[in-house]
């Protein structure tokens, strides 16, 4: 979001003082002198904050406030007093005002009041945004939201998977959400009406063989196929072999190709091999993770039915910053406990300092990179600036290896 003012002040001096306080401060200013200037720029998607002079000609910031209340009850309005409105300031207060400054005002004080508002408009832009998606139906943006390349490949391949009659591998670390992935899926494909979910910790091979799967187009999710003993595989295949229409989406902390190595049966290595899809660990998505968090705790206050708690963007760096290797159980346990209002800070000591925060930021950038250009050091020392020796040392500091982002060639199966 670039940050904007809409300016509403009829002193030409002091509109291009504050004008040019702005511009420098790279905040985008639509200086206007009139209410009905202004009027046509005061929309439910405006992305700043209305700042208003309350006495001028004709209609005055009190209309000001009033048209963006009826507008937008969200949308910021700051309000410019002279001493003797300071009265009139309070009520607009009270009629929903952001917040008032009396003129003439210190630019870094009315700066920072315009900075936090412009926050303020941002996170509620940023909901709106996320709540649209989630009423648009798309299972996939909804359960994996994000930018980050690894999340955009996966909800590319679930939503591939979802039109196919195909039987699915899915694999990622422990809590990724590949059993998420199995209902997005599912819930991704119109044509399929039923939905198992199953465990090879929690079936017996014959209750597995004999499975009443119904009439119905079904999914069948069977988590944890690296725990399948030869019976239990037996099961599966003769299963498959019995409901022609059900499709399998079997789950795995391990690639297929181990499991193959580990035991598992070819009849099942065939049927997977087809299509495997790969759910990321929440470390190969930090980018994803403020607006993860954010979905989480929406979630959590629709089933808790309470408001939208509001998240500082202190916060939200402490999660980007934190490692999270429980993966989505959790940032979900914490998502929740801050819901509840249990749980203010992702790290118990008090808020990261900004040399924690540029250190957190500069090993995403690193990471990023390195993936990028599939871990060649030397073009990423170059991409970002750095001399060697440099790169090397921060990649030291931050335990980052270029060979771990190298892209591994197949190899040919022996004739």
């Amino acid at each position: 979001m670039i940050p904007k003012v809409l300016l509403i002040e009829d002193d030409a001096a002091l509109r291009g003082s504050l004008t040019q306080s702005f511009e420098l401060e790279e905040i985008d200013v639509i200086a206007t002198s009139s209410y009905v200037m202004a009027k046509p720029h005061i929309s439910r998607d405006f992305e700043g904050v209305v700042l208003s002079d309350i006495r001028m000609p004709g209609k005055d910031g009190f209309d000001v406030l009033a048209r963006a209340r009826e507008v937008d009850p969200d949308l910021p309005v700051v309000l410019l007093t002279g001493q003797a409105d300071v009265p009139m300031a309070v009520r607009a207060m009270s009629e929903g005002a952001y917040d008032f400054r009396q003129k003439p005002c210190p630019p870094d004080k009315l700066l920072e009041v315009i900075t936090r508002a412009l926050e303020h408009r941002h996170l509620v832009l940023r909901s709106r945004q996320m709540e649209r998606r989630l009423q648009a139906g798309d299972a996939a943006a909804a359960n994996f939201p994000g930018s980050s390349s690894a999340v955009v490949r996966l909800r590319e391949h679930l939503r591939q998977a979802a039109g196919l009659p195909q039987n699915i591998f899915l694999h990622g670390p422990p809590g990724a959400g590949k059993r998420l992935a199995a209902h997005t899926i599912h819930a991704l494909d119109a044509e399929r009406q039923a939905f198992i979910s199953l465990s090879m910790q929690d079936i017996s091979a014959e209750a597995l063989r004999d499975l009443d799967v119904g009439a119905l187009p079904t999914d069948l999710s069977m988590k944890a196929l690296e725990r399948a003993t030869p019976a239990q595989q037996s099961a599966l295949v003769s299963l498959m072999e019995r409901v022609p229409g059900l499709r399998v989406m079997a789950s795995s902390s391990l690639p297929l190709g181990k499991l193959r190595a580990n035991g598992l049966s070819d009849d099942l290595f065939f049927a997977f091999d087809v299509m495997q899809i790969e759910v990321p660990s929440l470390a190969r998505r930090k980018k994803d993770l403020a607006v993860l968090f954010e979905t989480l705790v929406r979630q959590n206050v629709r089933g808790l039915n309470s408001d939208m708690p509001v998240i500082s963007e202190s916060l939200y760096a402490q999660v980007v910053a934190r490692d999270w290797p429980g993966n989505l159980p959790e940032l979900r346990n914490f998502a929740r406990s801050f819901a509840l209002g249990l749980n203010m800070q992702a790290h118990p000591s008090a808020e990261l300092t900004l040399a924690d925060q540029m250190n957190s930021f500069e090993k995403l950038v690193l990471s990023d990179t390195l993936k990028r250009l599939g871990g060649r050091s030397g073009a990423v020392a170059e991409a970002l600036g750095l001399p060697r020796k440099t790169l090397y040392d921060k990649l030291a500091k931050h335990g980052l290896k270029p060979k771990d982002f190298r892209v591994k060639k197949p190899v040919d199966p022996a004739p």
